[in-house]
């Protein structure tokens, strides 16, 4: 059930400095530049959506559109809550707010790589009805082994 103090939104350039920390509070060395985040919320190639709770960012998703198997399809390269407002709802609100954007860009299936041992992400992901596609050896770094899990987006009429 969403939570009605959630608001989700496009993150902005003004945002960089408080996305950062979370990223580097959630992945720590495999983290993405501040320089890097800068660039893809520029991008219009991303799509770069934040969840703002009591006026602080709480979380984010970073997706695109990109052809994989001959075909034009989501993937979602990050989210991440901060640790402290996980298990609220942010990260399903967050990943069904990018499903219904790919929706909309008439996107049938998304799909994205998380760490075999991200055992809450991988449940989060499951919860939408993810399924394994295909194992990732060292995709993370040596001996951190990854898996791609895809998901048929439904099109709403």
């Amino acid at each position: 059930m969403p939570n009605p103090s959630i608001t989700i939104r496009r993150a902005e350039t003004s945002d960089l400095k408080e996305i950062h920390q979370i990223e580097v509070e959630c992945f720590y060395e495999d983290a993405f530049s501040q320089s890097q985040m800068k660039e893809i919320i520029k991008d219009p190639g991303f799509i770069f959506l934040v969840a703002i709770m009591n006026e602080n960012i709480v979380g984010f998703i970073i997706g695109g559109l990109e052809n994989f198997r001959d075909k034009t399809v989501g993937h979602i390269y990050s989210i991440d809550v901060k640790p402290e407002y996980r298990n609220r709802g942010i990260g399903s609100l967050l990943l069904e707010s990018m499903e219904n954007l790919l929706v909309e860009e008439g996107v049938k299936e998304c799909y994205l790589e998380v760490r075999v041992d991200n055992m809450a992400a991988r449940n989060l992901y499951f919860k939408h009805e993810y399924r394994f596609f295909e194992l990732l050896s060292n995709y993370y770094g040596a001996g951190k082994d990854g898996i791609r899990l895809i998901k048929k987006l439904s099109v709403k009429e």
